[in-house]
């Protein structure tokens, strides 16, 4: 309902905005405003304050008359005397800043060509004007060339691999192939190094579900090495500055003369990595950052005016015909690991390392009884495991016969009958928006923690073919009505969100990508946003997503879109309380992909959504869980209702009916809340 205006006099006078440096000195206005209208009255002043915005002494500005709380407000400023510009700000280099707003946060280097370049486009340039944290770590890397030391010549002495979050798993790993075979070369021991950092953790939203794949994969791979003869060391690091002294110290005190890492895209591990190169080449120690975590590195997907792409259409079309016409370079697996020489238990200090155990939980990262049973269950941890996904995805029939047979077992997974002969994988294209069916690969955790490699997933699916074809060599994302193709665009949007991590720095601190709207207006109660978070909002699609990710640390890829947009545009909250519960919830919480996304919901991102296209839950309900399977399953206080009244129980039950069902009714109206999102965003744009 809205309130019945009463008036009031406001007057403005030296309105000072420091998160724009901008001040107005003297801004006389009087103001006949209601009640309501006062609590949207930062609309008015984001307007005048932001850095576009100009108004000639005398003007007559009319103020948001569309916007409600607005309806019966106009605004006078006879006089502006001075407005002072602000200065632009270049993104910091070496600072320590958090890359989430807190205290917080490249093939072979032989491959690299990517250079400095520091692209920009008209919606996103300002942090473009100097060079970034991941150039800055390939200059380095290409200028770093330590002088042969005479261990080198000689048997004995080690090489590191320094295993990082995002890449536990022995097959395929580039920076592991690389040590490996430097150590077989120099006739030295391999040793594995995996640093622990909480405080890392913490800084950057990691999830308890996170750490404990985390640790319950590394627990894996330290039995797979320890049969290779090769020690994995664990250490735990809480002051997070400390990491690069730390590692450079344990690697003197092994006599290691090679360090390899695959290359992070986020500003804080590009960083932290620049700090370990340099004290590095203070000891004389070899270091080699290898391009792994994506098809393509960072840097290779250009315009034509050598700028990076901000728009995934054109990008997706030159990222596929680079990989088509180099397939050796970027679909090809790196080779095995070799074992170590059993003499390496002869060395004290290094058969020392064998005696090293992976916890099983950190500190603050505990999961509970109940929660560690339900990622046992589902989230098993291994390479093994991985491949069996990826197996049952591409070769599998999809279990299930029709949309209303399907059944939900008790941890959210759907069963039922063999439908026909087509594998999940042929009905992705059709079926990857239904989460009431098991139409997706379930692959996520695994390639954000890196158990599998991208490319394994693209060799896997080019074995693929179309009936009554043969097997295609190459990716086929332009063919939309083919699962493979919708498949491998998609693994194409997660290359895409590290590219931009790696060329627009300011998405890792928080920041739009889209900068005309930082300034834009978000509501702000935390009683929404609570209900929000616990699947209480009255709208039951939206609840049983928010739901599933509470219980499983997962959810569906459409049920994300969904509640983002929920979000950010029902609810006109700031999508970084979104991204930042995703983060600490997530199983497969991976930066690039979850700010990506939640930007491109809120209409603030890279490729993203306009503004004015904002899904209706209840139609987005209907399309995505027809038969309302998934909604019973997440909502049992609606397990009782039958046919479409199951999408909005409020609307379409007699009152006395729902309010047995002790289910919340919706927390906003859509059609008021569209409107008003669309108010908002038209004023930021306006003020652009």
């Amino acid at each position: 309902m809205v309130e019945e205006p009463t008036n009031c006099r406001f007057s403005l006078l030296n309105i000072h905005n420091t998160t724009n440096h901008q001040a107005f000195t003297r801004i006389q206005s009087s103001i006949l405003i209601s009640s309501r209208a006062l609590s949207r009255l930062a609309i008015l002043r984001n307007c005048l304050n932001h850095p576009h915005f100009r108004v000639s002494a005398g003007t007559t500005c009319r103020a948001g008359l569309d916007i409600p709380g607005f309806s019966k407000t106009w605004t006078r400023i006879p006089a502006i005397r001075k407005m002072t510009t602000p200065k632009k700000r270049a993104i910091p280099d070496d600072d320590d800043h958090d890359d989430q707003g807190r205290n917080q946060r490249p093939s072979k280097r032989s491959q690299t060509t990517a250079g400095t370049n520091r692209g920009s486009t008209t919606t996103a340039s300002q942090d473009q004007s100097s060079e970034t944290p991941y150039h800055k770590l390939l200059r380095i890397l290409n200028d770093h060339q330590p002088k042969e030391r005479d261990d080198e010549k000689k048997a004995g002495g080690v090489v590191v691999w320094w295993m990082r979050m995002r890449d536990l798993r022995l097959s395929d790993n580039r920076a592991l192939a690389v040590a490996s075979q430097l150590a077989k070369d120099q006739a030295k021991h391999l040793v594995v190094l995996h640093v622990l950092s909480p405080g890392d953790y913490r800084s950057h939203d990691r999830s308890p579900r996170r750490i404990d794949f985390v640790l319950r994969n590394l627990s894996d791979l330290q039995a797979r090495l320890h049969k290779l003869n090769i020690p994995l060391w664990t250490i735990t690091v809480e002051p997070r500055h400390q990491i690069p002294e730390k590692i450079i110290q344990l690697l003197s005190s092994w006599g290691a003369s090679y360090l390899t890492a695959n290359i992070e895209h986020e500003v804080d591990e590009l960083r932290r990595d620049i700090q370990v190169l340099n004290l590095a080449r203070e000891k004389n120690i070899g270091v080699d950052f290898l391009h792994d975590t994506c098809l393509v590195e960072p840097g290779k997907v250009l315009t034509k005016e050598n700028k990076p792409y901000s728009v995934f259409g054109p990008w997706q079309r030159n990222w596929a015909n680079l990989i088509n016409s180099n397939l050796d370079e970027y679909i090809a697996a790196a080779e095995d690991c070799h074992p170590n020489d059993p003499s390496i238990k002869d060395v004290e200090i290094l058969n020392q390392l064998f005696e090293c155990h992976v916890p099983a939980s950190l500190p603050g990262f505990e999961l509970s009884a109940e929660d560690s049973k339900i990622m046992l269950e589902n989230w098993k941890a291994g390479e093994q495991a991985a491949q069996e996904l990826l197996n049952q995805f591409l070769n599998s029939p999809l279990k299930s016969e029709s949309t209303r047979q399907t059944t939900l077992t008790k941890d959210g997974k759907a069963s039922g009958t063999t439908r026909r002969s087509e594998t999940t994988v042929e009905q992705y294209s059709s079926l990857r928006n239904r989460p009431d069916l098991p139409g997706t690969s379930r692959l996520s955790a695994y390639l954000a923690a890196g158990v599998i490699s991208p490319r394994a997933c693209i060799r896997a699916s080019f074995r693929i073919s179309e009936k009554g074809k043969k097997p295609v060599d190459g990716l086929q994302v332009d063919r939309r009505d083919l699962g493979v193709g919708v498949w491998q665009s998609e693994l194409g949007w997660r290359d895409f969100y590290q590219h931009v991590l790696a060329a627009w720095p300011r998405v890792c601190m928080r920041k739009p990508f889209n900068l005309k709207y930082e300034s834009l207006v978000w509501e702000e109660d935390e009683g929404l946003l609570e209900k929000w978070k616990q699947g209480l909002t009255g709208y039951p699609f939206i609840d049983a997503c928010m739901r599933q990710l509470k219980h499983l640390g997962y959810m569906h890829n459409r049920g994300r879109m969904c509640v983002a947009m929920f979000l950010t545009k029902d609810l006109m909250m700031d999508w970084k309380l979104g991204e930042k519960w995703f983060m600490e919830n997530l199983v497969d919480g991976d930066l690039g992909s979850n700010n990506g996304g939640w930007q491109w919901s809120a209409s603030t991102g890279t490729d993203a959504q306009p503004y004015f296209r904002i899904f209706a839950p209840l139609s987005q309900s209907e399309k995505s869980d027809p038969n309302g399977d998934f909604i019973r399953h997440w909502v049992p206080e609606l397990k009782s209702i039958t046919g479409k009244n199951i999408h909005a129980p409020f609307d379409s039950l007699p009152p006395d009916k729902f309010k047995k069902l002790n289910y919340p009714k919706p927390i906003v109206d859509h059609s008021v809340a569209r409107k008003r999102a669309l108010a908002r965003y038209k004023v930021e744009l306006s003020c652009s």
